[in-house]
């Protein structure tokens, strides 16, 4: 059985989460977080209404390389909560999309993992992340200005780009903690954990 190393965050309501790579072919993560996910948190996140997830979005969603498409995965008490990716788009830009299921949504487990991956998009050397979200989805909007983008009206939806800013000091995830664990070969494994300190492929849902 393979042990997960992690990044420790502190969220803002004193709870704790587990940040890490999302492995090639997890698909069990993959659907345990779509399960997790309201009707309207679904649309929010493809745009179109999802009662449920087709195989084969679930491969192409669990088929990360750790570059071309890196995802990561929030655990609260070992089950997944979220997860938070970039797909390339170009050889200095990417797409970024995440979800929060709506237990977890608002303590924010969004800000973590956009931190966390938006660190690891700065270190591939991706310049330009780019999303799509519905208007007057908040949170979505919220968290991509965190991400650097700069949403526009276009067709009735928001879309935008921007430059991944660097991890800011009162972000709850530590910047090298997530580095050193990116930098691992996906298929390591290890009982250790990586703490912090307390400092499209697919249209977006963002909760913070």
């Amino acid at each position: 059985m393979t042990h997960h190393v992690h990044v420790h965050v502190r969220l803002r309501d004193g709870g704790s989460a587990l940040l890490r790579p999302l492995a090639g072919g997890e698909v069990s993560v993959v659907e345990a977080v779509f399960e997790g996910l309201s009707s309207q948190s679904r649309r929010r996140r493809f745009l179109v209404p999802m009662p449920r997830l087709p195989g084969g979005h679930r491969r192409t969603l669990a088929d990360v390389d750790g570059d071309r498409h890196v995802a990561w995965v929030a655990l609260v008490q070992g089950v997944p909560v979220g997860l938070c990716r970039y797909v390339r788009t170009g050889a200095d830009s990417a797409e970024l999309a995440f979800e929060v299921v709506d237990e977890h949504q608002g303590r924010g487990i969004g800000s973590a993992l956009v931190d966390a991956v938006t660190t690891v998009a700065r270190d591939r050397g991706i310049t330009w992340l780019e999303a799509t979200v519905e208007p007057g989805n908040a949170a979505s909007e919220a968290l991509l200005a965190r991400a650097g983008v700069r949403l526009v009206a276009a067709d009735g939806l928001l879309e935008g780009r921007g430059t991944p800013p660097a991890v800011r000091w009162s972000s709850p995830v530590n910047p090298r903690a997530v580095l050193a664990l990116a930098a691992q070969p996906a298929s390591s494994s290890s009982t250790a954990a990586a703490t912090s300190s307390s400092w499209r492929s697919e249209p977006c849902l963002a909760t913070s």
